[in-house]
């Protein structure tokens, strides 16, 4: 059985998603943010840098970085084609996305909240705070054009790289923007929540 560490409304909503898609067996461990959970010595065994999520795979091996755990379940199971085949134009693509919107959506959003982290003091926070929401747009209007004609990333074919657009695009702080600015990218988000793997977990993550 697999060991997912996560929390609402963070980086472990891709892993779960694929997990229910798959099927696999696995234990959801709640990770208390607002306890500093990620900080205790029993966690920073798991992952001493103290972030989420973490997979533990069934033989023990631990893994971080959820767009490296959203690619391996998906080879575990490539009777569920959430992947094109290794070596076709179309995982090239998946690639292509998945790592685009790792290296650019998710570390902005990042510097967007944790802006602290990266200014080195206080005084240069609010503009890595305002570079980060202007890096966000600039990735989001470039999918905005690769979602047609959609629905999904990869046209009509639902992948891994589905959930994990969704789940870095819902932390965009200007959410009036998608739909408004960006129609293509509310259709891709309709679509995928129509799938019961994420219908089934996504209120967990997104309550209203």
């Amino acid at each position: 059985m697999y060991k997912l560490y996560g929390a609402t409304d963070s980086g472990s909503f891709a892993p779960q998603v694929v997990l229910e898609e798959i099927g696999a067996p696995y234990e959801l461990i709640t990770v208390e943010l607002d306890k500093k959970a990620t900080r205790t010595a029993e966690f920073l065994a798991i992952n001493p840098l103290g972030q989420i999520p973490v997979l533990i795979l069934p033989d023990g091996t631990v893994m971080t970085e959820s767009a490296a755990m959203i690619l391996y379940l998906a080879d575990t199971a490539p009777q569920a084609g959430l992947l094109p085949p290794a070596g076709s134009t179309a995982r090239a693509q998946a690639l292509r996305w998945l790592f685009l919107l790792a290296a650019n959506l998710y570390e902005a959003d990042l510097r967007y909240y944790y802006p602290e982290r990266y200014a080195g003091d206080s005084s240069g926070a609010a503009g890595v705070r305002a570079a980060a929401l202007a890096h966000m747009r600039r990735t989001l209007d470039l999918v905005e054009a690769a979602l047609d004609p959609g629905p999904f990333l990869l046209g009509e074919s639902y992948s891994v790289v589905d959930p994990y657009l969704c789940m870095v695009a819902c932390w965009y702080p200007p959410q009036e923007e998608i739909g408004a600015a960006l129609p293509r990218l509310l259709r891709h988000r309709d679509a995928a929540r129509a799938r019961p793997a994420v219908a089934k977990i996504w209120d967990r993550h997104h309550p209203a």
